[in-house]
């Protein structure tokens, strides 16, 4: 009885293992920040090469948003999304808005760092300064109207296959 039992849960399992093998992928890479770097743009595209990633999101108000678009629109296999900025939280890269929204930037024009006050960067976040919704909206459609004109797939106009946000 004990020898049935073991050959069944054998048997079991290998049906399990089998359909999870034919189940298509368990694991989904997804590429951040494209357009921050032209390093990072390379890297992105050689992890999708190489088959490591199959999603990239692209921050269209960065600097090397024109030539993300570009390898972008040479790699057409790649599930692309809009990750829609407001921030820009690091020292050495810095994004400026593609509209005008006043509430939403420093005194050099450029996001504030962090959406939620931070201690060790003392009126650096949206959330210290009297922002307007109807800024945050013009400026995410901004960026969205803009990736919609950098068509992904030029025949169909369709790049973004999600938007991102991260609070």
């Amino acid at each position: 009885m004990n020898l049935n039992l073991f050959f069944l849960l054998f048997f079991i399992s290998l049906v399990i293992d089998l359909h999870s093998q034919s189940a298509g992928p368990r694991l989904i890479v997804r590429g951040d920040d494209m357009g921050f770097s032209h390093s990072g743009n390379m890297a992105m595209i050689e992890a999708f090469k190489n088959g490591i990633e199959k999603s990239i999101e692209v921050i269209v108000p960065s600097a090397w948003f024109p030539e993300a678009v570009i390898l972008l629109n040479d790699h057409p296999g790649i599930d692309v999304g809009v990750h829609l900025v407001l921030t820009s939280e690091w020292d050495n890269i810095k994004y400026r808005p593609l509209t005008h929204p006043a509430s939403l930037v420093n005194e050099d024009g450029y996001f504030y760092p962090f959406i939620y006050p931070h201690k060790n960067y003392p009126n650096q976040s949206i959330m210290d300064h009297k922002y307007k919704l109807a800024d945050v909206e013009q400026e995410f459609r901004a960026q969205i109207e803009m990736a919609k004109r950098q068509a992904h797939d030029p025949a169909t106009g369709l790049f973004m296959a999600f938007l991102k946000l991260y609070e």
